[in-house]
């Protein structure tokens, strides 16, 4: 832009119209020098005067140019400052997601009150204020939605209904037993505090509410029954805030897990729940309740461990067995094996290092390889890697999900189950799985007072030995098969199930005696083709 130019431009805002013109002017004023005589007062007065004129300039020109800045930046609007998680420090992070699980999962009382003291700080990070009332938004809006009920059923199950194992398993086969039977069930879901807490009921849970004969309970809900069931004691350790009132008329409380998770020579150690703690809570909540260990293992660690603990405890002579219904595991095909082919032995577990055993040498003896041996595992295959640096060649390792458990049973010769020796197995869902599914079990000894002469028991060395015996005579495989599924029907069966509840004061169907099983599903287990 030319000299004239600027000052055209400058000159089209008033403001700006004199300094532009001193500006334009200023240039010229030593051109004066030509025609001045030289070294004249005239001379020198022409050149201070075009000094302050640019330097006038200069500044004014400065002053409007941050002016319009300034102007530009008011117009535009205030950022606001955002709610992103991002923004936290990773530890106030996990802190308010862990009071919005309590909020959204059974302890609104406490952590309510904690979020509401962060929204209303003076103090506090802006984005915590944020996250935590909207926390407290989303969890009223969900309670203004639901109604309190009052509800008359049968039976009521009160557990974490978000496992996914053994306790899920026997829930579903409880309350499927329950429904053949024609009997209504309410479920609670009481969630173990700070443990998962989030994560959603159990899909084969959910599947079986319908609303009608299956029931989901919510907190501002009344329930009367005729018997209340309470699985798995870790839960009750910590008793949930918002809970319904439940009037039952006996209480049950199953003792499927030990206090502690393994015990030695000096006692138990790992603590899972207090004896103490649980009894007290269920009492403030339920009332007068008998305790029922699963099996063997739970009622001798209680009575051995646990004596001064369960002193006044009603704690019933018989156990609240596990059920299973045999036709749920009969697999549609079943594997043959060739005279030629390798001795299959199977086992499927939770991919836990206890459910293995925990020395190496002990595990690779419980599971043998040879020319006519080859192992397959479903699920466990982390353990396995921490147990054994790798997959020992001639083991076939499926991760938990990738099949069924029902195929993979239905595609093994014989089912071996050895675990970690410190461990307290409660009861052993694994193997009745197997033995449901007509395979027969080699297990360890300490299992044999749960399944009776449903399985053969060895130390891990003589595994080999058992499994080549089983393959080698038909006849014997097929004994063994029919064993394990008698005693399921005499131990585990949803008649067995019913027998039991009835007795507990839960009117439903007359049942048969699950003394003996049906002579047809004998021969159609020595044949192999197994029951549906």
């Amino acid at each position: 832009m030319s000299l004239r130019q600027f000052a055209r431009a400058a000159a089209r805002r008033p403001a700006r119209a004199a300094v532009a013109a001193a500006f334009a002017a200023a240039p010229a004023v030593p051109a004066l020098a030509i025609v001045l005589p030289a070294g004249g007062p005239e001379l020198t007065a022409s050149i201070t005067m075009s000094a302050f004129c640019a330097l006038a300039a200069a500044v004014y020109l400065g002053l409007l140019r941050a002016t319009d800045q300034a102007r530009i930046a008011a117009t535009r609007p205030e950022p606001v400052p955002t709610s992103r998680a991002g923004g936290l420090p990773a530890k106030k992070r996990r802190e308010l997601e862990r009071w919005e699980s309590r909020l959204n999962h059974g302890w609104s009382t406490t952590a309510g009150a904690v979020l509401n003291g962060v929204v209303e700080s003076k103090t506090g990070n802006y984005e915590s204020q944020v996250k935590a009332l909207a926390a407290l938004c989303g969890h009223r809006a969900v309670r203004a939605r639901r109604s309190p009920r009052t509800l008359e059923v049968d039976i009521t199950i009160v557990s974490t209904l978000n496992l996914r194992g053994g306790t899920t398993s026997a829930n579903e086969a409880e309350i499927l037993a329950y429904r053949s039977a024609g009997l209504k069930v309410a479920l609670v879901h009481h969630p173990v505090l700070d443990r998962a807490m989030d994560r959603p009921v159990e899909e084969r849970i959910r599947d079986l509410i319908d609303g009608e004969q299956v029931v989901e309970v919510h907190p501002e809900d009344t329930v009367h029954c005729d018997l209340a069931i309470v699985r798995f004691p870790v839960a009750l350790e910590k008793l949930m805030e918002d809970r319904p009132r439940i009037e039952a008329a006996r209480t049950a409380l199953l003792v499927n897990q030990t206090p502690f998770e393994e015990y030695g020579l000096t006692g138990g150690y790992g603590s899972a729940w207090s004896i103490r703690d649980v009894d007290r809570n269920v009492t403030e909540w339920l009332g007068p309740h008998t305790w029922y260990a699963i099996g063997p293992a739970v009622r001798d660690i209680l009575r051995t461990h646990h004596a001064e603990e369960i002193a006044g405890i009603d704690l019933a002579d018989d156990f609240w067995y596990e059920t299973i219904d045999v036709a749920e595991w009969s697999p549609e095909q079943r594997r043959i094996r060739a005279e030629d082919e390798p001795i299959r032995i199977g086992r499927h577990s939770r991919d836990h290092i206890t459910k293995f055993p925990n020395m190496a040498k002990r595990l690779r003896a419980a599971y043998p390889v040879a020319e006519d041996l080859e192992v397959h595992m479903l699920g466990g295959h982390k353990a396995l890697l921490r147990i054994l640096g790798s997959i020992p060649p001639g083991w076939t390792s499926h991760r938990f999900g990738t099949m069924s458990a029902v195929d993979f049973l239905g595609d093994i010769d014989v089912y071996a189950y050895f675990i970690d020796e410190n461990l307290a197995e409660a009861f052993g869902r694994a193997p009745l799985e197997a033995m449901a599914a007509g395979v027969p079990c080699i297990l360890p000894r300490s299992f044999a007072e749960l399944f009776g002469d449903g399985a053969v028991y060895c130390e891990p060395e003589e595994v080999a030995t058992h499994a080549r015996r089983l393959a080698a005579d038909p006849a014997y495989h097929a004994a063994r098969a029919a064993a394990g599924l008698r005693v399921i029907h005499e131990r585990f069966s949803p008649e067995t199930l019913l027998h039991r509840v009835n007795g507990l004061g839960v009117a439903c169907r007359p049942v048969s005696g699950a003394a003996a099983p049906k002579p047809e599903l004998s021969e159609s287990v020595l044949s192999l083709g197994g029951a549906r």
